[in-house]
């Protein structure tokens, strides 16, 4: 998942991540709603928690039901999860097969990673359909350095910014149009049509153009 987040693919987030002081629930419910893929890690705890399979299952099986979110059960331990409410989903690593039974436990997780990439890639081309499209390839970083322009650490203040109105799917978006800007006005304007709302489309638009002249100030 690492080598993901580098690239600019996904951002993760985890209950471990919860600080000394914050509400958790509230952090929990909030980052299932925008997140655009869910990953269920299936084992017999997680069977047994009645937090993770009567609240945080049935809030992701939803949004999965509504097209709102994908889900991806991975199973980690070999359990009974067939008969379960995501039992007909595609699972990972190949085959449903559990993670602890392959005697590598690396395949395993390379299974892993490249399914989640997939669907990723399998997002993407929905997105892709609904706003004209973007170039095929994520570029690199050395690809967003080299741009004298747009740099990599301009870019990444808009993508938390971006995310707060689309979700984690932001990083992505913002990078696979970054080749084709020139400016990061012109990149923020490019991005601003995934947001759906105007309202929303147009708050985004004059906080980002504040935060490219503090940038530009500096």
């Amino acid at each position: 998942m690492k080598l993901l987040e580098r690239q600019g693919v996904l951002n993760t987030w985890h209950d471990r991540q919860i600080g000394a002081g914050d509400h958790w629930k509230q952090a929990i419910d909030r980052n299932l709603e925008e997140a655009d893929i869910i990953l269920l890690l299936i084992s017999a705890d997680f069977l047994a928690s009645d937090y993770c399979f009567d609240i945080e299952m049935k809030t992701a099986l939803e949004r999965h039901a509504a097209g709102k979110a994908l889900v991806i059960p991975v199973i980690l331990r070999p359990v009974d999860w067939k008969a379960t409410p995501f039992g007909g989903l595609q699972a990972l690593p190949r085959n449903g097969q559990p993670v602890t039974t392959f005697e590598n436990l690396d395949i395993a997780f390379e299974q892993v990673a490249a399914g989640i990439r997939e669907a990723i890639e399998k997002l993407l081309d929905v997105h892709d359909g609904k706003s004209g499209g973007f170039p095929e390839a994520l570029p690199s970083p050395p690809e967003l350095r080299s741009m004298p322009e747009i740099r990599a650490v301009d870019i990444d203040p808009i993508i938390r910014l971006l995310a707060l109105y689309i979700g984690p799917i932001a990083s992505v978006l913002l990078r696979r149009a970054a080749p084709r800007c020139r400016s990061l006005a012109e990149l923020c304007d490019a991005v601003a049509v995934e947001i759906a709302n105007p309202q929303d489309r147009s708050r985004f638009l004059t906080e980002a153009r504040m935060m490219n002249n503090q940038g530009a100030g500096r």
